[in-house]
């Protein structure tokens, strides 16, 4: 009788530690595909130096799922590579205004676009 109690208790055990793994396997799976990143380039009103460019790149580039900030004050530009199932437009648009900035508008940009 007990050794018939081990085998089930070991044997639970076992399905327990496969179910687990697989399922998560599968959720790994879905994040990594969402985590594909976007490329936009934002319109900002305010920038008239390179300090503001460092700003915007230091400020935005900070957020987490951020990537790379390219900012340009002669363009009036930002070119931003983000996460978006970490971060997305609206955080970046309240960080660029919390720094002093305005943002004027986001444009996707589609791989492989030259970016001006």
């Amino acid at each position: 009788m007990v050794n018939n109690n081990h085998k089930s208790i070991a044997t639970l055990i076992v399905i327990v530690f496969l179910a687990i793994s697989c399922s998560g396997n599968k959720s790994k799976a879905v994040k990594d595909e969402s985590l594909s990143p976007s490329l936009i380039e934002v319109s900002i009103k305010g920038m008239t130096c390179t300090g503001c460019e460092e700003t915007i790149q230091t400020r935005v580039g900070g957020l987490e799922g951020v990537k790379s900030v390219k900012a340009s004050f002669e363009t009036g530009k930002a070119v931003i590579e983000y996460l978006p199932g970490v971060t997305d437009t609206v955080k970046i648009k309240e960080m660029i205004t919390r720094s002093g900035y305005g943002v004027v508008k986001f444009n996707p940009v589609e791989p492989g676009a030259p970016v001006e």
